[in-house]
């Protein structure tokens, strides 16, 4: 479940804002910029029916993203997700692997094998996505390059200036490497056994996207959290370590901020971390 939420890889009261664009002014900005939380498989058509969006994007002189694909550390990130010494089969009983490769061919449509020596992170994200397409006919209908991907080569072709929050390294340490392989194994038994639930969340989490409504999300975030294991590092470390870099960017220029959606809500979330730092931030 925390891949999943991972695609989002998204203080809840009951009048928080329905919004996924945030101003944020005061604190010795001289002009605002904006927060927006993305979905990051959405393709960038979805603007069209979002002119606030896209006006705060386009009259935004610099641009900051999550990350931006490296070329020269593709190789280094895809040995990362390996396991050298072990292979899933070993991580898990005979039943359980039967269990995950039938459920992993009826979603993907590849053989677990082929992923065999992968961590199994990565397959329970590959299954993750492979839950969302299937289940939401909405986002098919949207076309173009992924919202983060969007923002960051378009605003390079508008001459803005594009910053990255972290590398590639860096987000896929947080994703790999966090919990031990024997525990993501387990986890990926767990969400197949729960799949019912996972599909009834990849449904509901764009519904609730496409509604704007991050307190849905964060209501749904923190009841899925408990469920299925810790997932704060994926959201509150990397909220706190982003909060060393905002400051300085929006500083030097105004700034379109686009993160995953689960990023902006909660105590933890950066529209409060920014109120914390002096910031004003207003809902659009």
């Amino acid at each position: 479940m925390k891949t999943l939420s991972f695609l989002f890889l998204f203080v809840s009261t009951a009048a928080f804002p329905q919004s996924l664009l945030w101003k944020v002014s005061g604190n010795g900005l001289k002009k605002p910029s904006y927060l927006f939380g993305t979905y990051h498989i959405l393709k960038d058509s979805y603007l069209n029916q979002n002119p606030k969006i896209k006006s705060a994007y386009e009259g935004a002189e610099g641009v900051v993203v999550e990350t931006e694909i490296d070329s020269s550390a593709m190789l280094s990130m895809a040995m990362r997700g390996l396991m050298l010494d072990k292979s899933l089969d070993k991580l898990l009983s005979a039943s359980d692997y039967k269990l995950v490769a039938d459920e992993f061919k009826k979603g993907t449509g590849y053989d677990l094998g082929l992923f065999n020596q992968m961590k199994p992170i990565v397959t329970a994200t590959m299954l993750s996505l492979a839950y969302v397409q299937k289940q939401s006919d909405t986002l098919s209908s949207f076309t173009g390059l992924p919202l983060d991907l969007y923002f960051a080569s378009d605003g390079r072709k508008r001459q803005k200036t594009v910053n990255a929050l972290e590398t590639m390294e860096e987000q896929m340490t947080f994703l790999f490497d966090h919990d031990p392989v024997e525990k993501q194994a387990q986890q990926l038994v767990e969400m197949v056994k729960e799949k019912d639930d996972m599909h009834d969340m990849s449904k509901s989490v764009t519904e609730l996207y496409l509604k704007q409504d991050l307190q849905g999300m964060w209501k749904m975030n923190e009841k899925t959290g408990n469920s299925f294991g810790n997932m704060t590092y994926l959201l509150d470390e990397r909220n706190l370590n982003w909060m060393k870099r905002l400051p300085g960017l929006m500083a030097s220029r105004p700034t379109f901020v686009a993160v995953g959606a689960l990023h902006l809500p909660g105590p933890k979330g950066l529209i409060e971390l920014l109120k914390k730092e002096g910031y004003t931030v207003e809902p659009l």
